[in-house]
This record gives C-alpha cells, sequence and structure tokens, in this order.
C-alpha cells in the first residue's frame, strides 16, 4: 500500500499515513492541531483503478479459459461416446469376416478333398456363404468409411500401421546396411553408435558418406560427417533410415501428404480383400458342373 506524505501547515511537522487513510481528520502529533490527510494524486488513484481492472480482466480471461477448456472436455467426451459404437461395430464386422472367410477356405478345401460327394450342394452352400461376405463387406466399408472421417486418431492408427510396414520394407533397399555398435552410457543413440556408409534421400540418392546418427529429436536427426553436421527430417531422408532409429514410422511420411496416404492405404486394403473374395467366388463356381444354376 501507497504512503502519502504532507507537511502540518501550523508546525510544518511532516507526517507519513497509508493511503487508506485519505480524507480522515487527525492531529499533528507535534502541535495538536487537527488538520485532514489530502487525497492520493489523480495519477495514483487512476493506475489504482487500472491495476484493479486488470486485475479483473485476468480473472475473467481465467474463467473464460477454464470454460472453454470444460466445454472442449465435453465435447470430446461426447465424441468419443458416439465413436465407441463404430469402434465395435468395425471390431465385430473384422472378426465375423475373418470367420466368415475361414469357413470359406474350408469349404473350398472340402470341395477339392470329396469332388464325387455332392459337390453342386457344397458348392452352392460355398456361394451363400461368399453372398454374405460380400455384404459384410460393403457394410464394413461403409462403417470403416465413416470412422476414419470422424477419428483422426483411427486414421493416423491406419496409416501408422502402414508406415510400419513401408518402413520395414525400405531396410532392403538402402545402398548399404549402417554399422551399429555398441557404446558407453549416455553416447551415440540409446547406447548404439550408427554409422551409414551412404546417407541416401527419400528416393535414394547420396545425401552423406559415412554420417554418424549424433541424437533424434521428434522427427529431426541429426548427423555428424567429415566435413560437418547437419539436421534432417525424418521425411527428407529414406524410408529404410528410420528402421535403424528409435523414432515413430508414421513420422518418416511428409505430413501434407498423410490425409491422401490414409485414403489410399484404406481403398488398397478393400481391394485386396474384394480381390480375396472375387477369387474364392471363382473358384467355387469353377467346382460346379456345366450350365447348373
Amino acid at each position: 500500500m501507497a504512503l502519502i506524505n504532507f507537511d502540518c501547515p501550523e508546525c510544518g511537522h511532516n507526517l507519513e499515513v497509508d493511503e487508506g487513510g485519505a480524507g480522515f481528520i487527525v492531529k499533528c502529533p507535534e502541535c495538536g492541531n487537527p488538520l485532514q490527510i489530502p487525497e492520493l494524486p489523480k495519477s495514483h488513484r487512476i493506475r489504482k483503478a487500472a491495476v484493479a481492472a486488470a486485475t479483473v480482466l485476468a480473472i475473467l480471461g481465467l474463467f473464460a479459459a477454464n470454460l472453454f477448456l470444460w466445454a472442449r472436455a465435453r465435447e470430446a467426451e461426447r465424441q468419443a461416446g458416439e465413436l465407441a459404437p463404430l469402434r465395435e461395430a468395425v471390431q465385430g464386422a473384422q472378426a465375423l469376416n475373418l470367420a466368415q472367410g475361414a469357413e470359406l477356405e474350408r469349404l473350398q478345401g472340402e470341395l477339392a478333398a470329396r469332388p464325387k460327394r455332392e459337390p453342386q450342394a457344397l458348392a452352392q452352400a460355398a456361394l451363400a456363404a461368399v453372398a454374405e461376405t460380400e455384404e459384410l463387406a460393403r457394410e464394413l466399408d461403409r462403417v470403416g468409411q465413416r470412422l476414419l472421417e470422424s477419428s483422426a486418431e483411427d486414421r493416423m492408427r491406419l496409416l501408422r500401421g502402414h508406415m510400419v510396414k513401408v518402413v520395414q520394407a525400405a531396410k532392403n533397399d538402402l545402398p548399404a546396411a549402417p554399422v551399429i555398435t555398441d557404446v558407453g552410457p549416455g553416447q551415440g543413440v540409446q547406447g548404439r553408435k550408427i554409422v551409414f556408409p551412404v546417407l541416401p534421400g527419400p528416393d535414394g540418392q547420396e545425401l552423406r558418406k559415412d554420417a554418424v546418427v549424433g541424437g533424434v529429436d521428434g522427427d529431426k536427426v541429426s548427423v555428424l560427417f567429415a566435413g560437418g553436421t547437419a539436421t534432417y527430417l525424418l521425411s527428407e531422408l529414406h524410408p529404410g533410415v528410420a528402421a535403424f532409429l528409435p523414432v515413430d514410422p508414421l513420422l518418416a511420411l511428409p505430413r501434407r501428404q498423410r490425409e491422401a496416404e490414409v485414403l489410399r492405404v484404406h481403398q488398397t486394403l478393400q481391394a485386396e480383400r474384394d480381390q480375396k473374395i472375387a477369387q474364392l467366388r471363382e473358384a467355387i463356381e469353377a467346382q460346379l458342373p456345366a450350365g447348373a444354376p
């Protein structure tokens, strides 16, 4: 709290009182003359009011931020609740799809093992199972598409699983395998010294020779070489490099390509499944006598 400094008009004695006493009448401790404590300067009152207003605004801002975060949390809970049945439906449909696929393969094997024993009846039963699988596949497509459109988490899960396969497959495409040796604690990358005889770019082009991995920070990889040091985004390197580093394989794909890649991977998986079902149908139909319905 500020102090008000003033002199007694009778004896000139100097007094200092807290600002809370402004306007009150007191006696001079020196001469006993009654005197009124002067008001605070206008500039000080304005500054004090401004500080009080700023404090109130800060409190209101915190309240608004808490209200906003609470609303976001409620919305996230609502969306999670809506997505849960979709996930359960997809999981159930996938399990049923796998079971029906296994049943189709069993029937196909039985047809091959028993070509002379009621082949037409067995083939017709297998075709009915194929038809059910085709209908289930179409429903799975619709539900899966809705789930991917609604959930970034599910899109990234699909894409991460795909990139794990891409990164592992790309290991064999490196110009030269890295040389990895164990080093002391606190050295290298998690206790390993990793040296790429040729550090390749995304298309296999040579970026550096004898590049020593100095460190990994998220999607950034620092390397040391004869001429100095350099830092690359993981997506600026050949995807096979990621197979030897403690990183999320998803980071090997540039962010700008991820949404399009999710769609491509989803469509590819659908096409592979549909092709397998079509091959089963063809194999079963081949067991039917010529002209059979």
